[in-house]
């Protein structure tokens, strides 16, 4: 049973986990009135997704992540994009939008896109410009901040993401800034700047501390030739330090993506609730179970008891070549017909452990509304003759959902197809999810 206040999970320190202390520097420029929300709740879903619990997680005892929320997340994005996408419109719309879509990986980048608002509620979309063509790129929510309108428009955006890869060489490295605003003239703009960093943007449970995180901000004058080389030929439409105009009427070439309609605990946010949220204490179930399941392994594990009269006392080496102490223990001998090795093997209860874990898998199915066969396939085997209507109904329930993410999603995705067709002045197309 989870006890948030206290010792939980068999005496395990929980405590840690639900404390204020921020690690990152992305949650520390957030504005003071949403600082609660991005720390405490933002924070906490995406640690609980990414793996390790600090304060719960304890190699030493057998508690090591399973990851089990991204297994979950990445089995409904699956589900989703099973059979691509399509688009519907004019003959010229569709060939526009069949062609740019394959140029720009847009499948690729939705699918993307649909699992960072599984892990956070919430992503981000973005229009990139790459000489005179457009690209979109997917951002998790712990890498940008949006300001959204009455009517759900962006108003402005501020991104980061990294400017070089360069894992083979170098202790420092060099991220993007990017901020996307309406001017006092109305015209959509975006400025952007060079960070240094000394640690990974991108990471969220093994985010530096306070003291060691560097988020400096860089003149591209005094920036190491070879940064500003790979930045002119990798991000040729980026300006460093120089407000542009974006090529986008009354757009600034960007869409949220999100996971529900809203957060139950924040209804007034325009962001959905992350996975992590809504399955928080399945996750912890489901690493303690996998935990007790290496206990039943261990402790079923095939052992004798064997009496010291057993064992040759004047063989010093005895012990090392015959008697290894991990199957073989040495019990106290009553020199009479009694002494005899005893063996000793405990049941594995694998038919309990399995059952308790299909309970957890069936808990996040109800949670997420989708049969439990979409959480875990096997679930649906081996259970008798099913009638035809219990098939439809579990088919129907996994079918609401995947029509209820598209509904939720597609207004917003037609929009970015509307921005990229007046873009390169073609008729706007529709986006269909086969």
């Amino acid at each position: 049973m989870i006890q948030l206040d206290g010792v939980g999970f068999d005496g395990v320190d929980i405590e840690g986990f639900f404390d204020f202390q921020v690690n990152n520097t992305f949650y520390l420029m957030v504005p003071a009135y949403y600082q609660s929300f991005y720390s405490i709740y933002l924070r906490r879903a995406l640690t609980c997704y990414d793996g390790y619990l600090r304060g719960f997680h304890d190699i030493s005892n057998g508690l090591v992540p399973q990851k089990m929320l991204q297994s979950v997340a990445r089995g409904l994005n699956n589900m989703l994009f099973a059979h691509g996408i399509d688009f519907t419109g004019s003959d010229e719309g569709y060939k526009f939008a069949i062609d740019w879509a394959k140029r720009a990986k847009l499948y690729r980048t939705l699918k993307r896109a649909h699992l960072f608002a599984c892990a956070s509620g919430t992503s981000l979309i973005k229009l990139n410009r790459q000489g005179k063509d457009l690209f979109p790129s997917a951002h998790r929510m712990d890498t940008f901040y949006v300001d959204v309108d009455a009517t759900g428009k962006i108003a402005s955006a501020r991104g980061y993401f990294d400017a070089i890869h360069n894992t083979n060489e170098g202790d420092i490295h060099y991220g993007i800034c990017e901020e996307r605003y309406f001017n006092e003239q109305n015209k959509a703009c975006v400025r952007a700047s060079v960070y240094r960093m000394s640690s990974m943007q991108t990471g969220v449970s093994e985010r530096p501390s306070i003291g060691n995180s560097k988020l400096e901000k860089q003149n591209w004058e005094n920036l190491p030739s070879p940064v500003r080389a790979y930045i002119k030929e990798n991000h040729p439409s980026i300006v460093i330090g120089k407000e542009q105009y974006l090529p986008f009427a009354n757009s600034l070439g960007c869409i949220l993506m999100r996971f529900t309609e809203d957060i139950p605990k924040f209804p007034d946010l325009p962001f959905g609730q992350p996975i992590g949220d809504i399955l928080f204490a399945e996750r912890f179930q489901f690493d303690q179970m996998k935990r007790f399941e290496k206990i039943e392994v261990h402790m079923a594990r095939a052992r004798a008891h064997v009496p010291d009269e057993l064992f040759n006392k004047d063989d010093p080496y005895g012990k090392d070549r015959v008697m290894d102490e991990t199957y073989y223990q040495k019990v106290s001998s009553v020199s009479d017909d009694t002494d005899k090795i005893t063996p000793i093997q405990f049941m594995l209860r694998g038919g309990d452990i399995r059952a308790q874990k299909e309970n957890i898998y069936r808990d996040c199915a109800f949670k997420l509304n989708v049969s439990a066969s979409s959480i875990a396939s096997f679930l649906s085997e081996g259970e008798g003759a099913r009638t035809a209507t219990e098939i439809v109904s579990e088919r129907t329930k996994s079918d609401t959902w995947i029509s209820s993410q598209i509904n939720l999603n597609k207004p917003e995705i037609d929009e970015l197809l509307r921005i990229v067709a007046r873009y390169y002045n073609k008729d706007i197309p529709e986006i269909v999810f086969k």
